[in-house]
């Protein structure tokens, strides 16, 4: 392995101070990486060019187009596009799995090169401060999928590759060093070289070539994987020299946040800083810390003075990099939340505009968000597209986080309250923790509230890492495995949408968990999927003797290809009490006649064929961004939520259902086919997968066509081929170096020929205008960044309509208005209904007044404290203002008071609780004469009961308890 070495002049050796194996040209005892080797480039680059960060990524991909790969554009930061195990795209291999690398889908091109941002955020609390930690990076890369039929290229070519970059920016060969590792991730693993110069890592070099089993043991691989990655930034950091790469990569905007904040820089200190924090792996704040302290001892200074020069460039250099990354998350369709990828936004989001507080910025977020997007869509046209709707959500957000912070104050203190009763004196990281994932609140402004309230708060120097690592991966329940062993049900309803009823073979019976399920050869009963509900219906069987069963199925399912029908059991019925596994075995083998309910496949189908044209016309009047975050077709109404940043007006409620209506009125095609996976992305993108993620390598695509092309070639609407897993060749002759290749674009060259296309396998109508009518109901808010919407389709939106005019027609009628006067009306009569609530609390005040003067002198002292029990006419409100009344203005110190519906109220004042006397204690004894209950706090509680004749003995012995 590695016989490429010897040819280029490199001989192994092992490095003494770490005992790595590494290659090299010279005869060198330390392996080149940190810290067994300090950066050596900092001031003296060692190549001929200096590059800032665009230039050496051009210069990346021109050199591998020119070497035979295909440049292929980078893929949405938001991996969730086309997987749904990770949030965030970390690497540029994210861009390939699970399909590419597991081989059910063709790469988009076999060599490729690509430069994809990535992020990371599990080491966000090191960002600025060592000079190398970033939140978002470019990864350039490499890749070459070999299969067992084609081998595009291994270990020795990919060495070669590599070394021939390098050298081509005029870095010597001698300054290389190759160090002999292994790699392990996403549950394959590989032999990897670690490529590095003068003291830095700058590429790693993985040959996925196993797969990890669950005992641990590894398996080879059909396809093996060259998976490379280049740290584009840090080889512009090492081209130029600079005392860090946030100097190298983000210049123009670090050179203008300098000139607002007028920060004095110290490249000396900012130099020597990154040179020790090479030599040191910085994994938690507590590192940082040495650091401080190595760093100030070597320049013979205090670590307050260290701190105070550095710490304002440091926080420069994170609002640089925050920006950044937030540039491409928001670009890329993240829309903050309180949620999953959401949350990891908005931790980035508030983390900026806390240095930006630090800094003493008076800029708003969105002005200084322009300084990074006016330089970053020099290079990435895309962000520009999204420049208004990156804009519109920075603000939006902007405003929410002040928002928070002035809400969050009282239950930071009111935490604070509760932790000192349980005699705490220092809060809880998991409290902390907690009043940031819950309520939004930065650990640095709860500190400043515990100490305005004598309270302890130590923030963690690994703060926010230990968020970021709680939000960084999805998660999923396991669903539970069962072992269904037959041949895949071949589904008859994607030959002929209008078909009702068909012939199949019974091949098998199952009881699961006391339900009984048919297992046919084919079947014509659509399975539950996708947020669409089963088709019902009846299953006919013939037996022996000629006697026809039929059998009600109550839903569908597939597991595993196969689809189980199962069996409706009517208790009530003696001809189902047959309906057993044993009685049913009989039939196995024999042909039945499946029917579904027509009513109820068409009212899900339109439901379903509604939702593609309102995800459709909701990006044309709310923005491209718009993404479905979930879906639930019915027959009445459905449930859509789609990704935005803020409440969907009635005003945009009623535009997005007046085009989708439009839609349906032009009556267009819907074509559905299966494609293979590869062609499928290649033609449409990665909008493809609104309605989630679809496993296999051949996929069911609905599009809904364009009115210009509709009457046109239609002939391949339905396919009949249903199999999901056919296998694909992973080979490609497409090495045509003048090819780009773009599996990302929302917007194809086959835009202009579909309104909406989706992998989807669920049943929809031939034509938009089969709907017939759609209705939005309403719209509500279901979590921070998800929109839902409710509507109905075909008859239900009739029946809608319908309803909503019966409401309007009461109404009026009531009012004894027509209809075009209703709202005039409602108007007055609420104007006039608070007029006179207004007018009868302050009646209801007077009276309370009058009723408290007339009890006052009803006050008794014992053992020094002023009582006072009263039975009065007045609702459970009026009572409990009386009695609070009386202990606010220290008239009483007890107070009971009932009424004649049975309610009673106790109000005590400190001096009585000092004493032992609480309202709640009062009330929990007095209630039970009332033959009720009740409770409430020490200073205040109210009970009932329905013996309303008993109130005056309970005030009795209210005085009694007080006296005892």
């Amino acid at each position: 392995m590695f016989e490429i070495f010897k040819e280029l002049g490199y001989q192994k050796r092992k490095c003494e101070t770490c005992g790595s194996d590494f290659w090299s040209i010279n005869e060198r005892s330390t392996c080149g990486d940190a810290p067994c080797d300090e950066y050596e480039f900092i001031g003296d680059p060692p190549t001929d060019n200096s590059y800032n960060l665009y230039e050496i990524q051009k210069t990346f991909t021109e050199f591998f187009e020119n070497r035979n790969h295909t440049y292929t554009t980078r893929y949405p930061v938001l991996a969730k596009r086309w997987r749904d195990d990770v949030f965030l795209v970390g690497a540029s291999i994210y861009d390939f799995q699970p399909w590419v690398t597991s081989g059910l889908m063709e790469p988009p091109a076999n060599p490729l090169t690509i430069a994809q941002p990535a992020i990371r955020l599990n080491d966000v609390d090191n960002v600025g401060r060592t000079g190398r930690h970033m939140t978002c990076f470019t990864m350039g890369a490499h890749h070459a999928f070999n299969s067992p039929e084609r081998e595009i290229y291994w270990d020795n070519e990919t060495i070669k590759l590599c070394h021939d970059f390098i050298e081509s920016i005029g870095i010597a060969g001698e300054e290389i060093t190759f160090i002999e590792s292994w790699w392990e991730g996403g549950g394959n693993a590989g032999p990897c070289l670690e490529v590095c110069v003068r003291g830095v890592e700058l590429a790693t070099l993985v040959f996925m070539q196993y797969k990890i089993l669950p005992n641990g043991e590894k398996e080879e691989i059909p396809l093996r994987t060259v998976d490379t990655g280049y740290g584009l930034e840090r080889f512009a950091w090492i081209s130029q020299g600079t005392p860090t790469a946030y100097d190298a990569c983000f210049a123009p905007v670090v050179d203008k946040l300098k000139e607002i904040t007028s920060v004095n820089v110290n490249e000396t200190i900012l130099a020597e800083n990154a040179q020790i924090a090479g030599m040191m792996d910085i994994e938690t704040f507590a590192d940082i810390r040495v650091l401080r302290k190595t760093v100030a001892e070597k320049l013979n200074i205090t670590v307050e003075e260290l701190l105070r020069s550095a710490e304002p460039m440091e926080a420069i250099y994170i609002i640089a990099d925050h920006t950044r990354c937030l540039a491409f998350m928001i670009s890329d369709g993240i829309i903050p939340s309180n949620v999953k990828e959401g949350y990891l936004a908005r931790l980035v989001l508030r983390r900026t505009i806390r240095f930006m507080k630090e800094l003493k910025i008076e800029e708003s977020l969105a002005e200084i968000m322009k300084i990074q997007l006016e330089f970053l869509t020099k290079f990435y046209p895309e962000i520009k597209d999204s420049y208004n709707h990156i804009m519109n959500i920075i603000n939006i957000e902007e405003k929410r986080y002040f928002k928070t912070i002035e809400k969050g104050e009282k239950i930071v203190k009111r935490t604070i309250k509760n932790l000192k009763k349980q005699n705490t004196n220092e809060m809880p990281l998991e409290t902390l923790m907690n009043l940031y994932d819950a309520h939004g609140m930065p650990p640095e402004t709860v500190k400043e509230i515990a100490i305005n309230n004598n309270f302890t708060v130590n923030i963690p120097d690994n703060f926010f890492t230990l968020i970021a690592d709680s939000h960084t991966e999805e998660t999923h329940a396991e669903k539970e495995i069962l072992d269904i062993s037959y041949p895949e049900t071949e589904l008859l309803f994607y030959d002929n949408f209008n078909r009702v009823e068909a012939k199949s073979k019974l091949i098998g019976v199952e009881e699961i968990k006391d339900n009984l399920y048919l297992i046919f050869d084919k079947t014509v009963f659509y399975p539950e999927g996708g947020g669409q509900p089963s088709d019902l219906g009846k299953v006919f069987i013939t037996d022996d003797n000629n006697n026809t069963i039929d059998i009600s199925i109550s839903h569908t399912e597939k597991v595993d290809g196969v689809v189980l029908h199962q069996v409706f059991i009517d208790e009530g019925n003696n001809d189902y009490l047959k309906l057993n596994k044993t009685y049913l075995d009989n039939f196995v083998g024999k042909t039945v006649i499946g029917i579904i309910d027509w009513d109820r496949r068409i009212a899900l189908a339109r439901n379903h064929t509604a939702t593609h044209l309102i995800i459709a016309a909701s990006k044309e009047v709310l923005g491209s961004h718009i993404w479905q975050a979930g879906a639930q077709k019915g027959l009445n109404h459905s449930r859509l939520d789609l990704s935005h940043y803020k409440r969907i007006s009635q005003e945009e409620l009623d535009e997005i259902e007046k085009i989708a209506n439009g839609y349906v009125m032009d009556n267009l095609k819907v074509d559905t086919t299966f494609m293979s996976r590869t062609e499928a992305e290649k033609t449409y993108g990665l909008n493809l997968y609104q309605g989630g993620i679809v496993p296999g390598s051949i996929i069911r695509v609905v599009k809904v066509c364009n009115i210009d092309i509709a009457d046109g070639d239609m002939s391949n609407i339905v396919s009949n081929n249903t199999n999901n897993t056919i296998a694909i060749n992973n080979n490609t002759n497409n090495n045509n170096t003048n090819n780009t290749t773009n599996n990302t674009s929302n917007n194809t060259s086959n835009n202009n020929s579909y309104i909406d296309v989706q992998a989807c396998a669920g049943t929809h109508v031939l034509n938009t205008g089969d709907i017939g009518l759609i209705k939005l109901n309403k719209t509500e808010r279901v979590q921070d960044g998800v929109e839902r919407l409710d509507f109905s389709a075909g008859m239900a939106a009739i029946e809608s309509m319908e309803r909503n005019d019966s409401y309007l027609r009461e109404s009026s009628s009531i009012l004894k208005v027509n209809n075009e006067q209703l709202p005039k009306t409602c108007d007055r009569f609420f104007s006039e209904w608070k007029s006179y609530k207004n007018e009868i609390q302050k009646l209801q005040k007077e009276i309370a007044n009058l009723k408290a003067s007339n009890i006052e002198n009803d006050i008794i002292e014992i053992k020094g404290l002023k009582v006072l029990t009263q039975a009065l006419d007045g609702d459970i409100k009026e009572i409990q203002k009386i009695a609070t009344d009386f202990t606010d203005n220290k008239k009483v110190d007890v107070i009971v008071i009932g009424n004649k519906s049975g309610n009673i109220v106790a109000a005590v004042s400190q001096i009585a609780i000092d004493n032992g006397i609480k309202a709640n204690d009062l009330i929990k004894q007095l209630a039970p004469i009332l033959g009720g209950g009740g409770g409430g706090r020490p200073n205040l509680a109210q009970g009932a009961g329905p013996k309303e004749d008993k109130i005056q003995e309970a005030l009795d012995l209210a005085i009694k308890l007080i006296e005892n």
